[in-house]
């Protein structure tokens, strides 16, 4: 805005009209707004239609995500050892949920707390299935794994990784005791 207002300014005293600058204020401002909604998307309009089944999915990668940043830091990426990778972001009153592929989120979602109209309901914005959804349940018993034993210790590593070697090659997971 302060650009908007700055180049408002330089272009009434350039052309010596304060007609043209005020335009050229609304201007930047319509430019800025729609470049703006464009790279954030709407965040009050869902794009996707939640049913039981997605939002089920969305509450297990939340469970994902929370369990996740509570780990410390060292112990977060084995949540991400299968290669579903889910980020759980809360501030004012809201929280983004994104999950997929290591640099490719398949889905993107919103939850805002602050309205008692959309309070705890999902608005999702992105949505592609697709396999990595058949990681969700795998990846949550990790993360649950990880959260009843304090993250990964030294004593469990060579039978977490076998076990993790299993689900890669039989498509089962069966984590340590």
């Amino acid at each position: 805005m302060l650009v908007a207002v700055i180049a408002a300014i330089v272009v009434g005293i350039i052309l010596n009209s304060w007609g043209w600058g005020i335009a050229t204020f609304f201007i930047l401002m319509f430019i800025f707004i729609w470049v703006v909604s464009w790279i954030f998307g709407s965040s009050i309009k869902g794009k996707v239609k939640v049913n039981e089944e997605l939002e089920e999915l969305l509450n297990k990668l939340e469970t994902i995500g929370k369990i996740k940043d509570s780990l410390p830091l060292n112990q977060r990426g084995w949540c991400n050892i299968l290669g579903l990778y889910v980020q759980i972001r809360e501030a004012a009153n809201m929280s983004r949920l994104q999950a997929g592929a290591k640099l490719n989120s398949n889905i993107d979602a919103w939850q805002d707390y602050s309205s008692t109209e959309l309070s705890n309901k999902w608005i999702v914005k992105k949505y592609n299935s697709g396999d990595w959804e058949r990681l969700v349940e795998p990846t949550l018993e990790i993360a649950s794994w990880l959260d009843t034993h304090g993250g990964l210790h030294e004593e469990y590593m060579d039978s977490f990784n076998r076990a993790i070697q299993v689900f890669d090659k039989e498509g089962h997971l069966e984590l340590p005791e």
